[in-house]
C-alpha cells in the first residue's frame, strides 16, 4: 500500500489488510485509517481502535459501494440490480476522481455508528 497520511475503506466483508503487519506498522508509525462494516457483519476479530489509536471503526445498515482511497488513489465498486456488487469497478488516481471518491466517502462516514 502506498498510502502515507490516510487509507480509508467502506467493505461488505472482512477487511484482511488490517491484518498485516505492514499495514498495522504503518498505522502505528500515524497511517490514519478509516472503515465502514456493514452493521450485519462487524468482524469479530476487528482490531480495536484502542490497540491502534489511528484506526477509526463505523458501521452502516446498508453498504451502498465498495470504496478503498488513499491521498493517492481511489478504487469503486458499485452494486448492481439486485444488490450483487460489481467487481469491475473504477480506479484512479486523477484529483477530480479522488476528491469525488473522498466527498463520497465523506458522506457515508458521516451516517455511519
Amino acid at each position: 500500500m502506498e498510502a502515507e497520511q490516510y487509507a480509508w475503506a467502506v467493505v461488505e466483508g472482512r477487511a484482511p489488510e488490517l491484518m498485516d503487519p505492514i499495514m498495522n506498522e504503518k498505522i502505528r508509525k500515524g497511517l490514519k485509517v478509516r472503515m465502514l462494516f456493514l452493521e450485519s457483519f462487524l468482524p469479530p476479530n476487528a482490531i480495536s481502535p484502542a490497540k491502534l489509536p489511528n484506526l477509526e471503526n463505523r458501521t452502516l445498515s446498508d453498504i451502498p459501494a465498495i470504496i478503498a482511497l488513499t491521498e493517492k488513489e481511489a478504487a469503486i465498486c458499485f452494486h448492481l440490480v439486485g444488490g450483487r456488487t460489481d467487481y469491475a469497478g473504477f480506479f484512479g488516481s486523477d484529483s477530480i476522481f479522488l476528491n469525488w471518491v473522498k466527498d463520497l466517502f465523506l458522506y457515508y462516514w458521516d451516517k455511519g455508528k
